[in-house]
């Protein structure tokens, strides 16, 4: 069973390489706000793409409109401004819809966002922006980025960081989660294929018949009786010599 177990490893590690990597990475949707409809390097979160592609996402950018990306299905979902307010009620019309639950990450989430619905969901604000109910508020100035405006909280580098960090630790869990379901999925077929070469297998080589006992060895002749003479004698009578 250890055997098809470690195969079953090294399939799964063959299997992520480069490519195959790129086709089934996670995805995350990155959502700028008002008046940010080109990806840029200095403004919105458009920024994290290329952060986030070197942790192993594949990333799509749009604004708070979602007019390139309705209907994606993403793993995270990160939003500033308007574009927070339009991950928290994307990740809402997910779980309406069935699908699993996004991770969801909103800077300044605004104007009037919902409650977090996921299970997951941080929101990074700084002063003037509500906290997000089920969220997890975290104090942008509190944390570094002080006189830091709206505009360019997202790409702060203490932002960015505590972004980064969440999402490099999504991706550990699921890394994780990915091996001990490799592990699970090797040992069941294991099991199953021990299960079926015995059934299958020939019947096992017939056991040796038992020794059969050995006859007693013949026992040896009795020694002949040597003749002695009798203890009478007849008168006149004498043993021949040499007899």
């Amino acid at each position: 069973m250890l055997k098809s177990v470690l195969l079953a490893l090294t399939v799964l590690a063959c299997s992520t390489g480069v490519g195959h990597a790129q086709e089934t990475a996670p995805l995350v949707l990155l959502l700028d706000g008002l008046g940010v409809y080109v990806e840029s390097d200095y403004i919105g979160v458009s920024a994290l793409a290329r952060p986030l592609q070197q942790q192993g996402f594949r990333t799509r950018v749009d604004s708070h409109l979602m007019a390139k990306t309705g209907g994606v299905v993403p793993d995270i979902i990160i939003g500033h401004s308007m574009g927070g307010d339009t991950a928290i009620r994307y990740s809402r019309q997910m779980m309406r819809a069935g699908r699993a639950a996004p991770m969801v990450i909103t800077i300044d989430a605004a104007p009037a966002p919902p409650a977090c619905a996921v299970p997951r969901c941080i929101n990074i604000h700084g002063p003037g922006f509500v906290n997000v109910r089920g969220a997890t508020n975290i104090d942008a100035w509190a944390s570094g980025a002080r006189f830091v405006s709206h505009a360019r909280l997202a790409t702060h580098s203490v932002v960015q960081t505590i972004v980064l960090d969440q999402t490099a630790a999504w991706m550990a869990e699921r890394k994780l989660a990915m091996a001990k379901a490799a592990v699970a999925t090797a040992k069941t077929s294991a099991a199953t294929s021990d299960q079926t070469s015995a059934r299958t297998a020939s019947p096992g080589a017939p056991s040796a018949p038992a020794a059969q006992a050995k006859p007693p060895a013949p026992a040896a002749p009795a020694a002949p009786k040597m003749w002695s003479a009798p203890s009478w004698t007849l008168p006149s009578w004498s043993l021949p010599k040499g007899g």
